[in-house]
């Protein structure tokens, strides 16, 4: 236990040499002394949630996966101070009793940026002004809003502080069922990120520990069909405990620092907008995140760059004229429901229907939205993608079957799989991205997938992190209203579906058996506005 203040001291020399960042949304982590400190459940800051999730193949009732929300904005020093950017670590205690154990790492340096961090101006979408430019008739697309589609009233964007959310095992060590209603867990937060090693877990042990409730929570997110082209998923034969493959797993910690342990670096875009989500309605709701994103970042004077509908709620939906099938946007002036229009999603109704966005369906969507002369984009966008096995997409491309309309616009890729560093370098350059990932059941057989924009990355203690924001209970519901949901992710190559341990270069999520399977990068070409 000696060594824990050279340790710390080290730490905090090693952050403080890394100083000077090459993009404005690169940070280092703070320059100071390592502080630890015990987090308690007294403000509401911390929140442990057992998760039900329902989902195509089914509804996994009580399940292992556990899910830690932090709000940052009520995490407070003894003297009720912010206690800003900083990490957080759980350890976990077999059972909720008093008695003396081993506790397990269950969170591993949870990332809380400040909530005045963000690097990026951001706006909540129902106070986005909109001044037409001189010679453009879509004004009127703005002009008026749904109400069915909008949030009344307005919500004040200091209520919008994201959430910061991260899966866990609830019960490491087996594959249990049943409901969980109480955990003992330590909790602490440090303003340098911990090293997963010996001392550190030690020296843990001996702070309290306390019993916090574990609430219930339904996890709905999905919608993206496989690369290959698969959009249904089906139900596993196996029990529904493993239907998703296992949780994270605890940290196993090492008994000393590597010697080529890496500066930790991070680059963070804005968390917001982060817009609700109707059921399986994710690649749209990632791509309207992405260009509203863009346009919060680059259409403020002397640059242009904008889309011309409001960033709210609303479905492609679909209808028939005669014997074909039309999609069209509900409300007309939403962002999300004419991208979702072009993707062409089975039956969508409601905010409570639609299925599953092919793979194509995400290039044609947006790359069909951006191309409408009418309600597309005014400002010219590029693309690049790491994943899938098309070298080109987009018109005249692969997913150009001719249905859509997609004015020129591709997307070279860039990596036969996504990779961090392409993920970094892009966020770095101001680009917005999004995802699409896979889950698998332990035998290796798909079960699903998901779109996500990622705001953040991250290189911590030679790991590497991707921080993503999605809508957890999708339908009609305005659940990503007051908290919207972000989360952290360890990605790494652990081993392909069905055979942990076996690399297939794609990146694994927390160490799971969900793998990412395609990066779509989003650059925006601003307009030099010269008066």
């Amino acid at each position: 236990m000696k060594q824990i203040p050279i340790l710390l001291f080290a730490l905090s020399l090693l952050h403080s040499i890394s100083s000077i960042a090459s993009s404005p949304d690169i940070t280092y982590p703070p320059v100071n002394h390592t502080s630890i400190l015990p987090i308690t459940a007294d403000r509401g800051a911390i929140r442990f949630e057992q998760v039900t999730f329902d989902l195509e193949i089914g509804t996994i009732t009580n399940s292992d996966w556990g899910q830690f929300k932090v709000k940052p904005e009520r995490l407070l020093d003894r003297k009720g101070k912010p206690l800003g950017a900083g990490f957080i670590n759980v350890f976990l205690y077999p059972d909720s009793g008093t008695g003396a154990a081993t506790p397990t790492w269950s969170v591993d340096n949870l990332l809380i940026v400040s909530p005045t961090a963000d690097m990026t101006t951001t706006r909540t979408p129902t106070q986005h002004k909109y001044e037409p430019r001189a010679g453009t008739d879509h004004d009127n697309n703005r002009s008026s809003e749904n109400e069915r589609y909008t949030p009344v009233p307005p919500t004040p964007p200091a209520s919008r502080q994201a959430e910061r959310t991260i899966y866990f095992d609830l019960r490491p060590g087996e594959d249990g069922e049943g409901s969980v209603q109480q955990i003992r867990a330590t909790i602490l937060f440090s303003s340098q990120p911990l090293p997963t090693i010996t001392d550190i877990a030690q020296f843990a042990a001996q702070f309290p520990s306390h019993v916090y409730p574990v609430r219930t929570t339904i996890v709905n997110a999905e919608g993206a069909g496989h690369v290959d082209g698969r959009t249904s998923p089906v139900s596993s034969t196996i029990p529904d405990t493993l239907s998703l493959g296992r949780p994270p797993q605890p940290v196993t910690p090492a008994p000393s620092l590597p010697d080529d342990l890496d500066f930790p670096i991070q680059v963070i875009q804005a968390d917001q907008p982060n817009l609700d989500a109707g059921q399986n309605q994710c690649i749209p709701i990632a791509h309207a995140n992405a260009l509203q994103y863009l346009e919060d970042r680059y259409d403020n004077l002397p640059l242009a760059w904008r889309v011309p509908q409001l960033h709210i709620r609303g479905i492609g939906k679909i209808g028939s004229a005669g014997d074909v099938l039309i999609w069209e946007p509900e409300p007309p002036n939403s962002l999300v429901a004419n991208i979702d229009s072009y993707g062409r999603r089975d039956d969508v109704h409601d905010l409570d229907t639609g299925g599953y966005t092919t793979f194509c369906g995400l290039i044609r969507g947006v790359f069909g939205y951006l191309a409408d002369p009418v309600s597309g984009s005014l400002d010219a966008t590029e693309f690049r993608h790491q994943g899938s096995s098309s070298l080109v997409l987009g018109d005249n491309a692969d997913c150009d079957n001719g249905t859509v309309t997609m004015g020129g616009l591709t997307s070279q890729r860039e990596g036969l799989f996504p990779t961090w560093e392409w993920i970094f370098d892009e966020l770095a350059q101001g680009r917005a991205v999004t995802i699409l990932f896979s889950w698998y059941d332990i035998d290796g057989d798909w079960k699903g997938g998901h779109s996500v924009r990622v705001y953040g990355a991250a290189r911590l203690n030679n790991k590497h992190y991707i921080l993503t924001l999605d809508d957890a209970s999708q339908g009609d519901n305005f659940s990503n209203l007051a908290t919207p949901r972000t989360q952290q992710w360890q990605v790494e190559d652990t081993g392909q579906p069905g055979l942990a341990g076996i690399p297939d270069g794609r990146l694994n999520m927390n160490g799971m058996s969900w793998e990412i399977d395609f990066a779509l990068s989003y650059q925006a070409k601003p307009t030099l506005i010269i008066p």
